[in-house]
């Protein structure tokens, strides 16, 4: 069964599963399903992003992330494997279940209107989405926050200027030279 993702293609066989990553060139990553430890999974909503995980007995995990039109392919992968694997523990993660802080919604809000700094590190922490698009997101925030500090910084100076002009035309005319 296979299942394309965002940048990404979930394989998934009779005995392993391959995710072939195309993010950063072109990666391979192959699990056997006896060195799975635990699926997690969580669908893809219209502001979370959708996701899989396949943890290892070392705790270590790879994500596979899939948009929202791939919510039933996924559900059918996940089907298969309990079907064919019932000792593996699968968990599904629900969005509702989150904090505030964590939701796309919160972190962009805050990113944009109110602390931006504290908006970026509660959208690199969280870590649902992929490092691509964290990196995108980062400098969206920053070319945005860069422009407005510019623009603020452009009318305090023409300000500025309007109140030394004013003053030097009252002085004008008190004191004409």
């Amino acid at each position: 069964m296979s299942i394309k993702g965002k940048s990404q293609e979930l394989y998934i066989g009779k005995t392993e599963v391959n995710i072939k990553d195309y993010q950063w060139g072109y990666k391979l990553i192959k699990m056997q399903y006896s060195d799975i430890s635990k699926i997690e999974y969580c669908f893809r909503t219209m502001t979370e992003g959708g996701y899989i995980d396949f943890h290892d007995t070392y705790g270590h995990f790879e994500r596979f992330c899939f948009p929202r039109k791939s919510n039933p392919a996924i559900q059918r992968a996940i089907n298969y494997i309990e079907e064919r694997y019932p000792d593996l523990i699968i968990e599904r993660h629900d969005t509702e279940d989150d904090p505030i802080y964590s939701k796309n919604v919160f972190i962009i809000t805050i990113s944009l209107f109110c602390c931006w700094p504290i908006g970026l590190i509660l959208h690199w922490l969280t870590g649902k989405r992929t490092l691509r698009e964290r990196i995108m997101f980062t400098f969206i925030i920053l070319l945005i926050q860069v422009t407005i500090y510019c623009m603020w910084m452009l009318y305090t100076k023409m300000q500025i200027n309007q109140a030394v002009n004013s003053i030097n035309e009252y002085l004008n005319q008190i004191y004409p030279f």
